[in-house]
């Protein structure tokens, strides 16, 4: 429903959210120092509304969310159509993400950002906090730190306090045209890759397994994560399009804060790729980590899930069905239908 309304309305972007570049065009504010600004980002061939039209107002009952719609292939036929966002080069992307989100943090004056991405919005998330961090700790090697100290120093300089993934592409999927049927024609020499790039644009074959592009960030010399921010990751077994799942989720790594949630350790939550996005357990999930980190400081919500030997909500309590493509399911009569025909 949402991806539809987002075709007829282009324009429209989630209640509780500003768009970047509507205060890009605006007078520069300062945000309060103890204020840590959202900034949300959407996936392949979706847009901000249809995306975070029910995370974005959950996340403005505490904060400031703003979104950003990018990555629009002007030679791809998908693009076409109004609305759809999020299929231009990765490489591309990436950089027209990166340059909105620097010139955005410093009209803004936030010292540092959360980010929420979906799908693909949240491989770009992460390159954009560990590229800081990696800029920060070259910067302080330059100056003299010790490599100890200028990690210390990165850290804690980094402008993006939290990196949030819901069901996130991080290390390409198998699932899908790109994989299955495009890699035995390319090596049977068939011209099929340019023609998939004019209809649907470079960002769906550039996530496949092992890609170049997916292979290249993730060969970097530090690895995926970096110690500074802090890593949400929230994926589902249910996924067909992000195969296999577990690819949504990041290595542990000592010293660092990674969090991987499965959210269909929710009882009766069958939330797929989209489904996710509308999902109330992965909604309370986002939120109720983001609160936690507010109420924990520089620690991060992480710290205080270990404190308190405390779960997510996704996977402490019972929150109505939800189902692939669907979402979740109204209570009442409904819900009960479904539980007597099991």
């Amino acid at each position: 429903m949402a991806y539809a309304r987002s075709l007829r309305h282009p324009e429209w972007i989630p209640t509780g959210a500003r768009d970047v570049r509507e205060v890009l065009e605006g007078d520069p504010f300062d945000t309060p120092e103890d204020e840590v600004p959202v900034v949300l980002i959407h996936g392949t061939w979706m847009n901000s509304f249809n995306t975070f039209t029910m995370l974005a107002p959950k996340l403005a009952e505490g904060r400031t969310v703003y979104c950003l719609d990018y990555g629009a292939d002007p030679n791809a036929l998908v693009t076409k159509a109004p609305g759809v966002y999020g299929s231009t080069d990765l490489a591309d992307a990436f950089n027209e993400v990166s340059s909105l989100l620097d010139a955005f943090r410093a009209h803004i004056g936030a010292r540092r950002i959360d980010l929420v991405g979906h799908s693909q919005g949240a491989l770009h998330c992460r390159i954009y906090a560990n590229a800081h961090i990696d800029s920060l700790y070259d910067d302080a090697l330059s100056r003299g730190l010790t490599p100890d100290e200028a990690e210390e120093f990165a850290a804690i300089n980094s402008p993006v306090r939290a990196v949030v993934s819901l069901a996130g592409n991080h290390h390409g999927t198998s699932g899908g045209l790109a994989y299955r049927v495009l890699k035995p024609l390319d090596r049977r020499g068939l011209p099929v890759r340019r023609a998939l790039d004019s209809v649907f644009g470079r960002a769906g074959v550039q996530q496949s397994l092992n890609s170049v592009y997916i292979t290249g960030v993730n060969k970097a010399e530090r690895g995926l994560t970096r110690r500074g921010p802090h890593y949400l990751n929230v994926g589902t077994p249910f996924d067909t399009v992000v195969t296999p799942w577990h690819g949504e989720f990041l290595p542990l790594f000592e010293g660092h804060d990674i969090r991987n949630v499965n959210n269909a350790d929710a009882a009766g939550d069958w939330s797929d790729h989209l489904a996710i996005l509308f999902s109330p357990n992965a909604i309370a999930t986002v939120a109720d980590y983001l609160e936690e980190m507010d109420q924990a400081g520089e620690s991060g919500a992480g710290d205080v899930w270990r404190a308190q030997g405390a779960r997510p909500r996704a996977a402490r309590s019972r929150s109505p069905r939800v189902l692939p493509f669907v979402g979740a399911l109204p209570r009442g009569r409904m819900r009960v239908h479904l539980r007597n025909r099991h």
